[in-house]
């Protein structure tokens, strides 16, 4: 069975991650709120407008 090398490699950080998070919800939850506030500037705070509900038309 083929597998895709891109899928394998983000397994692969997420099993990393949840060790170092000893397999726990909670810390895995705080680890990530962590780095919200690191990377704050890089986050999207607000969803994009559609630009179709400027003048009202759809595409």
């Amino acid at each position: 069975m083929w597998t895709d090398p891109i899928v394998e490699e983000v397994r692969k950080h997420r099993r990393e991650i949840e060790k170092a998070c000893d397999n726990d919800f909670d810390k895995l939850f705080k680890r990530i709120k962590e780095r919200e506030k690191k990377f704050q500037n890089r986050l999207v705070t607000e969803p994009m407008k559609d630009l179709r509900e400027k003048d009202g038309k759809t595409a």
